[in-house]
């Protein structure tokens, strides 16, 4: 099989509409939960006052704003314009710019550190923006990024994607991409990592938790903080609509009963070292 630049760049492109869509929303739900990571990430670059950070595909600009908030040189970016104005609005003193995390325009050695949250699961060629990391990053510089757990762990994930397996007509297509849980998988990450020639990889799975204030809240974070998703669900009948909701419903209920009030949606760290010669 052969994947065209013309796929690549339709991938991209809804993405990055879909984001645009979801941006004023996505700090209500999903934030709660990314949120959760941030700190782990810090830490895994090492990073101290001074430490010149880049952070792509930063949404809603967390990880730059704590990174900031510390005492950092930190610059946040987000191929949607939309997230980057929700950013510089959140975070007012933070620098945020659009860039795209496959072709960022900085250049060679640029960067002591260099972070990306959530976003290696959006990217057509998640290898490019490893590379691009590494490029970009000073010797002995750090890369850090999460993904999340597959959803025989993350069972937030596991209630939004059988819900939809069950009842959504499945002649609905995305444009064609990477898999969705494609990065859950640690020996594909570390292959990922060691491709860009990153050193000294590590993979920590990093337990999180959405803690929602009702059943209806995970329906309504699928329907704001998804894009994949939430491309299938607004295409089907209103019929299937309701059966897909009723079913996130009922689904959370039970899960919230079982986890005393919170459903686990553990992450994976993956981080890495800029060693050359």
């Amino acid at each position: 099989m052969t994947i065209t630049e013309q796929q690549t760049q339709a991938f991209k492109e809804f993405e990055k509409g879909g984001w645009g869509k979801q941006a004023e929303h996505y700090d209500d739900l999903a934030g709660q939960v990314t949120r959760q990571t941030v700190d782990a990430m810090l830490s895994a670059i090492d990073l101290q006052p001074g430490t010149r950070m880049l952070d792509v595909a930063s949404g809603p600009g967390y990880v730059a704003a704590e990174a900031m908030r510390r005492g950092a040189d930190a610059t946040g970016t987000d191929i949607s314009r939309e997230m980057v104005e929700e950013a510089r609005r959140r975070f007012a003193g933070t620098k945020y710019e659009v860039a795209d995390a496959e072709h960022l325009h900085y250049a060679d050695a640029s960067f002591d550190a260099l972070t990306c949250a959530f976003g290696m699961l959006h990217f057509p060629r998640p290898g490019k923006a490893v590379a691009e990391a590494f490029r970009v990053l000073r010797p002995n510089g750090r890369f850090a990024f999460t993904v999340w757990c597959g959803p025989t762990k993350a069972k937030v994930l596991a209630i939004i994607v059988e819900a939809m397996q069950r009842h959504a007509d499945n002649s609905v297509t995305l444009p064609t991409g990477p898999g969705l849980f494609m990065l859950s998988d640690p020996w594909v990450l570390t292959a990922l990592m060691e491709a860009a020639s990153f050193s000294d990889v590590h993979i920590e799975e990093l337990p999180s938790f959405f803690a929602p204030a009702s059943p209806r809240s995970l329906f309504d974070m699928m329907r704001n903080s998804t894009v994949r998703a939430t491309y299938v669900f607004e295409r089907q009948t209103q019929e299937v609509q309701s059966r897909i909701e009723q079913t996130i419903i009922d689904d959370t209920t039970k899960a919230l009963s079982e986890g005393t009030g919170r459903i686990p949606w553990p992450a994976l760290l993956v981080s890495g070292k800029k060693i050359v010669g």
